[in-house]
Protein backbone atom coordinates (compact mmCIF):
# COMPACT_ATOMS: atom_id res chain seq x y z
CA UNK A 1 0.00 0.00 0.00
CA UNK A 2 1.10 3.59 -0.49
CA UNK A 3 2.54 5.81 2.21
CA UNK A 4 0.30 8.84 2.79
CA UNK A 5 1.56 12.10 4.27
CA UNK A 6 -0.57 15.08 5.18
CA UNK A 7 0.53 18.28 3.43
CA UNK A 8 0.53 21.03 6.03
CA UNK A 9 -0.73 24.50 5.17
CA UNK A 10 -1.21 27.90 6.78
CA UNK A 11 -4.88 28.28 7.46
CA UNK A 12 -4.88 32.06 7.15
CA UNK A 13 -3.28 32.35 3.71
CA UNK A 14 -3.55 28.81 2.39
CA UNK A 15 0.12 28.54 1.48
CA UNK A 16 1.82 25.16 1.70
CA UNK A 17 4.23 25.16 4.63
CA UNK A 18 7.90 24.52 3.90
CA UNK A 19 11.18 24.86 5.77
CA UNK A 20 13.69 24.86 2.88
CA UNK A 21 13.75 28.48 1.75
CA UNK A 22 13.19 31.35 4.24
CA UNK A 23 12.58 33.73 1.32
CA UNK A 24 9.89 31.59 -0.28
CA UNK A 25 6.21 31.63 0.65
CA UNK A 26 4.96 29.36 3.40
CA UNK A 27 8.23 29.22 5.31
CA UNK A 28 8.22 28.03 8.90
CA UNK A 29 10.89 26.80 11.29
CA UNK A 30 12.21 23.32 10.29
CA UNK A 31 11.95 21.97 13.84
CA UNK A 32 8.37 23.14 14.18
CA UNK A 33 7.40 21.63 10.83
CA UNK A 34 9.12 18.32 11.61
CA UNK A 35 7.32 18.10 14.94
CA UNK A 36 3.99 19.00 13.37
CA UNK A 37 4.30 16.14 10.85
CA UNK A 38 4.23 13.66 13.71
CA UNK A 39 1.84 15.57 15.98
CA UNK A 40 -1.52 16.14 14.28
CA UNK A 41 -2.82 18.28 17.18
CA UNK A 42 0.00 20.81 16.99
CA UNK A 43 -0.81 24.36 15.84
CA UNK A 44 1.41 25.52 12.94
CA UNK A 45 1.55 28.76 10.94
CA UNK A 46 3.78 30.33 8.33
CA UNK A 47 6.09 33.20 9.32
CA UNK A 48 4.01 35.68 7.33
CA UNK A 49 0.96 34.84 9.44
CA UNK A 50 2.70 34.67 12.82
CA UNK A 51 0.07 36.87 14.43
CA UNK A 52 -2.70 34.33 13.81
CA UNK A 53 -2.39 30.88 15.37
CA UNK A 54 -4.98 28.48 13.99
CA UNK A 55 -5.07 24.76 13.63
CA UNK A 56 -4.26 23.33 10.25
CA UNK A 57 -6.99 21.79 8.14
CA UNK A 58 -8.36 18.80 9.93
CA UNK A 59 -10.34 16.32 7.84
CA UNK A 60 -10.20 13.36 10.16
CA UNK A 61 -13.24 11.25 9.32
CA UNK A 62 -16.19 12.11 11.51
CA UNK A 63 -17.21 9.38 13.94
CA UNK A 64 -20.64 10.92 14.48
CA UNK A 65 -23.32 8.59 13.16
CA UNK A 66 -26.89 9.40 14.06
CA UNK A 67 -27.35 8.20 17.64
CA UNK A 68 -30.79 6.83 16.99
CA UNK A 69 -29.60 4.62 14.14
CA UNK A 70 -27.00 3.17 16.48
CA UNK A 71 -29.72 2.71 19.09
CA UNK A 72 -31.78 0.68 16.61
CA UNK A 73 -28.71 -1.40 15.81
CA UNK A 74 -28.41 -2.22 19.50
CA UNK A 75 -31.52 -4.34 18.93
CA UNK A 76 -29.83 -6.00 15.97
CA UNK A 77 -26.87 -6.90 18.17
CA UNK A 78 -29.07 -8.13 21.02
CA UNK A 79 -31.08 -10.40 18.71
CA UNK A 80 -28.24 -11.55 16.41
CA UNK A 81 -29.90 -9.72 13.54
CA UNK A 82 -28.64 -9.74 9.98
CA UNK A 83 -27.19 -6.56 8.44
CA UNK A 84 -27.89 -5.68 4.82
CA UNK A 85 -25.38 -2.93 3.95
CA UNK A 86 -26.00 -0.98 0.73
CA UNK A 87 -23.13 0.86 -1.00
CA UNK A 88 -23.00 2.98 -4.16
CA UNK A 89 -20.44 1.38 -6.52
CA UNK A 90 -19.45 4.77 -7.94
CA UNK A 91 -19.20 6.81 -4.75
CA UNK A 92 -17.94 4.08 -2.41
CA UNK A 93 -14.19 4.41 -1.88
CA UNK A 94 -13.95 2.06 1.08
CA UNK A 95 -14.51 4.67 3.79
CA UNK A 96 -16.71 3.29 6.58
CA UNK A 97 -17.82 4.90 9.83
CA UNK A 98 -15.78 3.38 12.64
CA UNK A 99 -18.54 3.42 15.27
CA UNK A 100 -21.01 1.88 12.85
CA UNK A 101 -18.49 -0.84 11.99
CA UNK A 102 -17.82 -1.53 15.66
CA UNK A 103 -21.54 -1.89 16.26
CA UNK A 104 -22.21 -4.55 13.59
CA UNK A 105 -18.86 -6.25 12.90
CA UNK A 106 -19.80 -9.36 14.90
CA UNK A 107 -23.07 -9.84 13.02
CA UNK A 108 -23.66 -11.50 9.67
CA UNK A 109 -23.22 -8.73 7.10
CA UNK A 110 -24.49 -8.93 3.52
CA UNK A 111 -23.51 -6.16 1.09
CA UNK A 112 -25.39 -4.84 -1.94
CA UNK A 113 -23.45 -2.77 -4.48
CA UNK A 114 -25.83 -0.51 -6.42
CA UNK A 115 -25.68 1.46 -9.69
CA UNK A 116 -23.97 -1.30 -11.65
CA UNK A 117 -25.52 0.13 -14.82
CA UNK A 118 -23.20 3.17 -14.67
CA UNK A 119 -20.26 0.94 -15.64
CA UNK A 120 -19.51 -0.89 -18.89
CA UNK A 121 -21.05 -4.35 -19.17
CA UNK A 122 -17.62 -5.72 -20.02
CA UNK A 123 -16.61 -5.33 -16.37
CA UNK A 124 -17.43 -8.51 -14.47
CA UNK A 125 -19.50 -8.32 -11.28
CA UNK A 126 -16.72 -10.30 -9.61
CA UNK A 127 -14.46 -7.26 -10.04
CA UNK A 128 -16.75 -5.13 -7.88
CA UNK A 129 -17.32 -7.95 -5.41
CA UNK A 130 -13.58 -8.35 -4.86
CA UNK A 131 -13.13 -4.61 -4.31
CA UNK A 132 -15.99 -4.38 -1.79
CA UNK A 133 -14.74 -7.46 0.04
CA UNK A 134 -11.22 -6.00 0.34
CA UNK A 135 -12.47 -2.65 1.64
CA UNK A 136 -14.76 -4.24 4.25
CA UNK A 137 -11.96 -6.62 5.28
CA UNK A 138 -9.85 -3.55 6.14
CA UNK A 139 -12.40 -2.80 8.86
CA UNK A 140 -12.58 -6.36 10.14
CA UNK A 141 -15.81 -7.31 8.36
CA UNK A 142 -16.01 -10.32 6.05
CA UNK A 143 -19.30 -10.08 4.13
CA UNK A 144 -21.29 -13.29 3.95
CA UNK A 145 -22.31 -12.42 0.41
CA UNK A 146 -21.94 -9.46 -1.96
CA UNK A 147 -24.68 -8.80 -4.51
CA UNK A 148 -24.21 -6.39 -7.42
CA UNK A 149 -27.32 -4.67 -8.85
CA UNK A 150 -28.22 -1.92 -11.32
CA UNK A 151 -31.28 0.26 -11.74
CA UNK A 152 -32.93 -2.14 -14.16
CA UNK A 153 -35.51 -4.57 -12.77
CA UNK A 154 -34.10 -8.09 -13.06
CA UNK A 155 -34.16 -11.46 -11.37
CA UNK A 156 -31.49 -10.39 -8.88
CA UNK A 157 -34.02 -8.26 -7.04
CA UNK A 158 -36.63 -11.01 -7.22
CA UNK A 159 -34.29 -13.44 -5.52
CA UNK A 160 -32.81 -11.05 -2.96
CA UNK A 161 -35.46 -11.43 -0.25
CA UNK A 162 -35.64 -15.15 -1.01
CA UNK A 163 -31.90 -15.40 -0.33
CA UNK A 164 -32.27 -13.44 2.88
CA UNK A 165 -35.08 -15.68 4.04
CA UNK A 166 -32.77 -18.68 3.80
CA UNK A 167 -29.73 -16.96 5.28
CA UNK A 168 -31.24 -15.05 8.19
CA UNK A 169 -32.36 -18.17 10.15
CA UNK A 170 -35.50 -16.48 11.54
CA UNK A 171 -33.64 -13.33 12.65
CA UNK A 172 -34.63 -9.75 11.77
CA UNK A 173 -32.81 -7.98 8.93
CA UNK A 174 -31.62 -4.36 9.22
CA UNK A 175 -30.89 -2.52 6.00
CA UNK A 176 -28.37 0.33 6.32
CA UNK A 177 -26.59 2.65 3.92
CA UNK A 178 -25.75 6.29 3.33
CA UNK A 179 -28.36 8.77 2.16
CA UNK A 180 -27.19 8.40 -1.46
CA UNK A 181 -26.47 4.67 -1.54
CA UNK A 182 -29.61 3.68 -3.46
CA UNK A 183 -31.10 1.85 -0.48
CA UNK A 184 -34.68 2.92 -1.13
CA UNK A 185 -34.45 1.96 -4.82
CA UNK A 186 -33.34 -1.52 -3.81
CA UNK A 187 -36.35 -1.89 -1.51
CA UNK A 188 -38.79 -0.59 -4.13
CA UNK A 189 -37.54 -3.05 -6.73
CA UNK A 190 -37.60 -5.95 -4.31
CA UNK A 191 -41.20 -5.17 -3.37
CA UNK A 192 -42.32 -5.58 -6.99
CA UNK A 193 -41.78 -9.32 -6.64
CA UNK A 194 -42.27 -9.65 -2.87
CA UNK A 195 -45.03 -11.98 -1.68
CA UNK A 196 -46.33 -11.31 1.80
CA UNK A 197 -47.19 -14.70 3.28
CA UNK A 198 -48.10 -13.23 6.67
CA UNK A 199 -51.11 -11.36 8.02
CA UNK A 200 -48.91 -8.39 8.92
CA UNK A 201 -48.89 -5.38 6.57
CA UNK A 202 -45.90 -3.55 5.17
CA UNK A 203 -45.87 -0.27 7.06
CA UNK A 204 -43.86 2.76 8.07
CA UNK A 205 -43.45 2.94 11.82
CA UNK A 206 -41.68 4.99 14.46
CA UNK A 207 -39.12 2.50 15.67
CA UNK A 208 -39.65 1.73 19.40
CA UNK A 209 -37.78 3.99 21.84
CA UNK A 210 -36.66 6.31 19.02
CA UNK A 211 -38.16 9.18 17.05
CA UNK A 212 -37.17 7.95 13.59
CA UNK A 213 -39.30 6.35 10.92
CA UNK A 214 -38.37 2.99 9.42
CA UNK A 215 -39.99 0.82 6.79
CA UNK A 216 -41.08 -2.49 8.31
CA UNK A 217 -41.47 -5.43 5.91
CA UNK A 218 -42.72 -8.72 7.40
CA UNK A 219 -40.55 -11.74 6.61
CA UNK A 220 -42.59 -14.03 8.85
CA UNK A 221 -45.17 -13.62 11.58
CA UNK A 222 -42.41 -12.81 14.05
CA UNK A 223 -39.56 -11.25 12.08
CA UNK A 224 -39.07 -8.24 9.82
CA UNK A 225 -36.80 -6.42 7.42
CA UNK A 226 -36.26 -2.86 8.64
CA UNK A 227 -35.07 -0.19 6.22
CA UNK A 228 -33.29 2.32 8.45
CA UNK A 229 -32.87 6.04 7.69
CA UNK A 230 -29.85 6.99 5.60
CA UNK A 231 -26.55 7.32 7.45
CA UNK A 232 -25.04 10.79 7.24
CA UNK A 233 -22.63 11.07 4.35
CA UNK A 234 -20.48 13.88 5.74
CA UNK A 235 -17.18 12.65 4.28
CA UNK A 236 -18.49 12.65 0.72
CA UNK A 237 -17.86 15.54 -1.68
CA UNK A 238 -21.61 15.39 -2.36
CA UNK A 239 -22.29 16.67 1.16
CA UNK A 240 -19.89 19.61 0.71
CA UNK A 241 -21.63 21.32 -2.22
CA UNK A 242 -24.97 22.83 -3.23
CA UNK A 243 -27.81 20.77 -4.70
CA UNK A 244 -27.19 21.96 -8.26
CA UNK A 245 -23.53 20.91 -7.98
CA UNK A 246 -24.55 17.60 -6.42
CA UNK A 247 -26.58 16.85 -9.55
CA UNK A 248 -23.54 17.41 -11.75
CA UNK A 249 -21.06 15.25 -9.80
CA UNK A 250 -23.58 12.41 -9.37
CA UNK A 251 -23.60 10.15 -12.48
CA UNK A 252 -26.90 9.76 -14.30
CA UNK A 253 -26.43 7.68 -17.44
CA UNK A 254 -22.84 6.56 -17.10
CA UNK A 255 -19.34 7.64 -16.19
CA UNK A 256 -16.45 9.12 -18.15
CA UNK A 257 -13.14 7.26 -18.29
CA UNK A 258 -10.65 9.50 -20.15
CA UNK A 259 -6.99 8.49 -20.17
CA UNK A 260 -3.99 10.82 -19.74
CA UNK A 261 -0.23 10.58 -19.56
CA UNK A 262 0.93 12.47 -16.48
CA UNK A 263 4.47 13.56 -15.66
CA UNK A 264 6.05 15.36 -12.71
CA UNK A 265 4.87 18.74 -13.94
CA UNK A 266 1.25 17.98 -14.78
CA UNK A 267 -2.02 18.15 -12.87
CA UNK A 268 -5.50 16.89 -13.61
CA UNK A 269 -8.37 19.19 -12.61
CA UNK A 270 -11.79 17.71 -11.91
CA UNK A 271 -14.20 20.60 -12.27
CA UNK A 272 -13.56 23.27 -9.66
CA UNK A 273 -13.51 20.72 -6.85
CA UNK A 274 -10.59 18.32 -7.16
CA UNK A 275 -7.00 18.17 -8.42
CA UNK A 276 -4.57 15.27 -8.87
CA UNK A 277 -0.98 16.53 -9.25
CA UNK A 278 1.97 14.27 -10.08
CA UNK A 279 4.84 15.76 -8.12
CA UNK A 280 7.50 13.14 -8.79
CA UNK A 281 7.95 10.06 -10.96
CA UNK A 282 8.24 8.89 -14.53
CA UNK A 283 5.42 9.55 -17.05
CA UNK A 284 2.37 7.57 -15.96
CA UNK A 285 -0.73 6.49 -17.82
CA UNK A 286 -3.75 7.53 -15.74
CA UNK A 287 -7.45 6.78 -16.18
CA UNK A 288 -9.98 9.16 -14.64
CA UNK A 289 -13.42 7.99 -13.46
CA UNK A 290 -15.97 10.79 -13.05
CA UNK A 291 -19.65 11.60 -13.64
CA UNK A 292 -20.79 12.20 -17.20
CA UNK A 293 -21.40 15.95 -16.72
CA UNK A 294 -18.19 16.87 -14.89
CA UNK A 295 -15.59 18.80 -16.91
CA UNK A 296 -11.87 18.08 -16.56
CA UNK A 297 -8.59 19.54 -17.75
CA UNK A 298 -4.88 18.71 -17.71
CA UNK A 299 -2.65 21.71 -16.92
CA UNK A 300 0.81 22.51 -15.62
CA UNK A 301 1.13 22.01 -11.86
CA UNK A 302 2.67 25.46 -11.53
CA UNK A 303 -0.63 26.99 -12.69
CA UNK A 304 -3.03 25.02 -10.50
CA UNK A 305 -3.57 27.63 -7.78
CA UNK A 306 -3.91 30.45 -10.32
CA UNK A 307 -6.41 28.47 -12.38
CA UNK A 308 -8.52 27.41 -9.40
CA UNK A 309 -8.81 30.98 -8.12
CA UNK A 310 -9.65 32.26 -11.60
CA UNK A 311 -12.18 29.48 -12.12
CA UNK A 312 -14.18 30.62 -9.10
CA UNK A 313 -15.25 33.71 -11.06
CA UNK A 314 -14.85 32.72 -14.71
CA UNK A 315 -16.35 29.23 -14.25
CA UNK A 316 -14.52 27.86 -17.26
CA UNK A 317 -14.44 24.36 -15.78
CA UNK A 318 -17.61 23.13 -14.16
CA UNK A 319 -18.91 22.41 -11.64
CA UNK A 320 -17.94 25.29 -9.40
CA UNK A 321 -19.31 25.51 -5.87
CA UNK A 322 -20.08 28.90 -4.35
CA UNK A 323 -19.10 27.44 -0.99
CA UNK A 324 -15.43 27.57 -1.99
CA UNK A 325 -14.21 31.11 -2.52
CA UNK A 326 -10.47 30.80 -1.91
CA UNK A 327 -7.67 28.24 -2.06
CA UNK A 328 -7.32 27.62 1.65
CA UNK A 329 -10.81 26.14 1.80
CA UNK A 330 -9.45 22.98 0.20
CA UNK A 331 -7.53 20.16 1.86
CA UNK A 332 -4.29 18.76 0.46
CA UNK A 333 -2.97 15.23 0.88
CA UNK A 334 0.15 13.72 -0.61
CA UNK A 335 0.73 10.05 -1.40
CA UNK A 336 4.12 8.42 -1.89
CA UNK A 337 3.36 5.27 -3.87
CA UNK A 338 5.15 1.97 -3.59
CA UNK A 339 6.91 0.58 -6.65
CA UNK A 340 4.83 -2.61 -6.76
CA UNK A 341 3.71 -2.53 -10.40
CA UNK A 342 0.07 -3.03 -9.37
CA UNK A 343 -2.99 -1.00 -10.34
CA UNK A 344 -3.99 1.50 -7.64
CA UNK A 345 -6.74 4.09 -7.18
CA UNK A 346 -6.74 7.40 -5.39
CA UNK A 347 -10.36 8.32 -4.78
CA UNK A 348 -12.16 11.44 -3.59
CA UNK A 349 -15.33 10.09 -2.04
CA UNK A 350 -18.39 11.10 -4.05
CA UNK A 351 -16.43 12.88 -6.79
CA UNK A 352 -14.38 10.23 -8.59
CA UNK A 353 -10.98 8.63 -8.76
CA UNK A 354 -7.83 8.08 -10.78
CA UNK A 355 -6.38 4.65 -11.58
CA UNK A 356 -2.73 3.97 -12.46
CA UNK A 357 0.18 1.56 -12.04
CA UNK A 358 2.16 2.36 -8.89
CA UNK A 359 5.85 2.95 -9.62
CA UNK A 360 7.01 5.14 -6.74
CA UNK A 361 5.19 8.31 -7.82
CA UNK A 362 4.43 11.17 -5.45
CA UNK A 363 0.86 12.36 -6.01
CA UNK A 364 -0.77 15.38 -4.39
CA UNK A 365 -4.55 15.58 -4.08
CA UNK A 366 -6.56 18.77 -3.56
CA UNK A 367 -10.17 18.30 -2.50
CA UNK A 368 -13.04 20.05 -0.67
CA UNK A 369 -12.20 20.36 3.00
CA UNK A 370 -13.63 17.50 5.05
CA UNK A 371 -14.05 15.10 2.13
CA UNK A 372 -12.50 11.65 2.42
CA UNK A 373 -9.64 10.64 0.14
CA UNK A 374 -8.41 7.06 0.02
CA UNK A 375 -5.69 5.10 -1.77
CA UNK A 376 -6.23 1.40 -2.44
CA UNK A 377 -5.79 -1.34 -4.99
CA UNK A 378 -7.96 -0.50 -7.98
CA UNK A 379 -11.70 -0.92 -7.97
CA UNK A 380 -11.55 -1.97 -11.63
CA UNK A 381 -8.51 -4.09 -12.59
Amino acid sequence: MAKCKRVLRCHRCGKILQSDDPKAVGYTNPQILAEAETNSSMIVYCDECHDILVAMNNTKLSDEVDEQILKILDDAVASDGVILWVVDLFAFNGTLKENLVNKVKNLDVYVIGTKRDLFPKTIKDETFQNYINERFNEYGITPKNIIIVGNELNETYAKLIERLQKARQAHDVYMIGTTTSGKTSVINRCLKSYKNKTKRPIRTIIYPKTSVQVLEIPLSNSSFLYELPGISNDTSAVSKVEKDVQKIITPKKGIQTPTFTMDDKSSLLVGGLGVFSFMRGKPTKVKLYIADEVEFKKISTSKVREFMISNLTKRSLRPVSDRYRDFQQYDIFQYTMEDDGLSHDISIEGLGWISFIAKGQVIRVILPRGSAVKESLSKIR
